[in-house]
């Protein structure tokens, strides 16, 4: 109960758009998922803390997501407990898609890297399967950007994320740079006017090595920098940047993994979400949100415990659990000890 209340003084001083009813069980619903691990309402009616039967909990989950309240109230709270002010911050794009019967569930997701992961701060569901196009793109972006005002960004997307219309959208940001994938057959125009595709600049490359273009016109008019990069096993990688760092960015482009790494932790490895029967966009748009407090409580939790006492490392050099991981396991078998309750709090600045 102590945990209960408080997450509620804590999301009651954020000053979040929800009844204190709605924060009463939102509190609850949060301490249920990461009990379960499980995104069936039915089963996480039954781990609710309370003495009401469990039809009646049930009953009460189907109201909070039948609100309609756009997850976009978290966004505000999220950013602030995994940025400061003027931060450069790392952003990656990408997609998840599973289906429910006929339904396609294709989740267009934009995280934010904190510790690791990617913590999802604007998503949108496509209700449809295959890629998300360019306006749904920019009316993501844009939603995204109207917090990031204080911080200058790079975006990290695949191959998936191209053409003229995106990429001059992204261009005319301010305070934002990107490192994108292209595909292999993309035409470009080098300095010295040689027009190619870009898989035929780099036959006998060496494994391992990368080679770097200044200033190559892309799509007949865009000029961007260009990275070719022959891996030790996988095949090439082209990327795009607008930064004037070259050498740096196949190193940021390796971050984009962060969020597969969250949809790992969302899905199979996690919460399961991909059990849930829940397909009304906005109700999967606000179950995603309130995932995401579970997983950035996780994170915030594992960070404390990793810093008194540091996780060991395997022989390969990662780590023998994921700050995830390990935080979800101490909020969900110790949530009962008074000595952690303040670990407890995901909102508090460590």
């Amino acid at each position: 109960m102590e945990n209960i209340n408080t997450l509620k003084q804590s999301l009651e001083q954020q000053k979040i758009s929800l009844s204190r009813y709605g924060i009463d069980l939102l509190c609850r619903l949060i301490l249920a998922l990461i009990q379960t691990r499980c995104v069936n309402l039915k089963k996480v009616a039954a781990a609710l803390y309370g003495p009401a039967q469990v039809d009646s909990h049930y009953r009460r989950l189907q109201r909070f997501f039948a609100q309609q309240i756009s997850p976009e109230i978290f966004a505000t709270l999220i950013l602030a407990r995994i940025a400061q002010e003027g931060q450069h911050l790392y952003l990656t794009l990408d997609r998840t898609h599973w289906k429910l019967g006929k339904t396609h569930q294709n989740i267009f997701c934009l995280g934010i890297l904190f510790q690791g992961v990617s913590i999802p701060f604007m998503y949108e569901v496509l209700g449809k399967a295959g890629n998300s196009n360019t306006e749904e793109r920019k009316r993501l972006m844009k939603k995204a950007l109207k917090y990031l005002k204080g911080y200058s960004c790079t975006l990290l997307a695949d191959r998936e994320f191209i053409g003229k219309a995106w990429f001059t959208f992204l261009l005319k940001q301010k305070n934002m740079d990107f490192v994108i994938r292209i595909k292999s057959n993309s035409w470009i125009r080098l300095q010295n006017g040689r027009e190619t595709y870009v898989d035929r600049l780099s036959p006998g490359q060496r494994r391992n090595t990368t080679k770097t273009y200044e200033t190559v016109t892309l799509y007949g008019s865009l000029s961007l920098n260009l990275i070719c990069h022959r891996p030790p096993k996988e095949e090439m990688v082209y990327l795009v940047t607008n930064h004037s760092n070259l050498n740096g960015a196949l190193k940021r482009y390796r971050k984009r993994w962060s969020l597969e790494t969250t949809f790992g932790f969302l899905k199979s490895r996690g919460f399961d979400l991909e059990s849930t029967h829940l397909t009304d966009p906005k109700r999967l748009k606000m179950l995603i949100g309130v995932l995401t407090l579970c997983l950035l409580w996780g994170l915030r939790v594992g960070q404390v415990l990793n810093q008194k006492k540091p996780i060991t490392c395997k022989k390969h050099g990662r780590k023998a659990i994921s700050l995830f991981r390990l935080g979800l396991g101490i909020i969900e078998f110790n949530n009962s000890e008074k000595a952690a309750i303040r670990m407890f709090d995901p909102l508090a600045v460590y």
